[in-house]
């Protein structure tokens, strides 16, 4: 019961958010960078890590990329986070799913999660897919569309700068007449 009244609260604490804010957006707009890059700014490290991904696999119609990875401070974008707290820094994974089956597919990657090196599991930020623009939609994806965007997940400084390696685990199902599930671990390495 306690988790149903915290999740409509933290649904609607992000709608009201959403509504006070305009175009945001996280992506750096060069899904195929590849670098790192940190620098010192005042007394506050500012972290940015960029890795490009090649991962694609197609199964029953869908075909999954997922492109590119992002660590990225994001404190002026007043995010908040699964658990109520202000989000400064984010890893954003850039992935599309075309669908060529007869029927629709459905993904909720930020339903997903992310699995550190160390174990730690980071569930993706709830309600980004409302609030960011850039942001991947979860749900429905229609025979012939494609859908994409970036997946965001909160970090603490900590995990930010440590942040080396890594999985991004989430599933689609297919829009085939056999309902497929595909689950996915995509590896990531800064």
């Amino acid at each position: 019961m306690k988790r149903i009244v915290g999740l409509t609260i933290s649904l609607l604490l992000i709608f009201t958010l959403a509504a006070c804010t305009e175009d945001v957006t996280v992506g750096s707009g060069d899904s195929s960078a590849s670098q790192t890059e940190s620098s010192s700014k005042a007394s506050k490290e500012k972290i940015h890590k960029q890795t490009k991904l090649d991962f694609t696999n197609t199964a029953a119609g869908q075909t999954t990329k997922v492109d590119s990875a992002e660590i990225k401070q994001v404190s002026d974008l007043n995010l908040i986070d699964n658990e109520m707290d202000q989000v400064d820094f984010v890893l954003l994974i850039h992935m599309s799913v075309s669908n060529k089956a007869k029927d629709e597919a459905t993904t909720y990657p930020s339903q997903g999660h992310v699995v550190l090196e160390d174990g730690t599991q980071i569930d993706g930020l709830m309600g980004a897919d409302v609030t960011v623009d850039d942001a991947f939609k979860d749900g429905e994806i229609a025979s012939g569309a494609t859908k994409s965007g970036y997946v965001l997940f909160p970090l603490k400084e900590k995990q930010a700068k440590q942040f080396k390696k890594g999985a991004f685990k989430f599933d689609v199902i297919s829009g085939d007449e056999m309902l497929t599930q595909k689950n996915y671990s995509v590896a990531i390495q800064f």
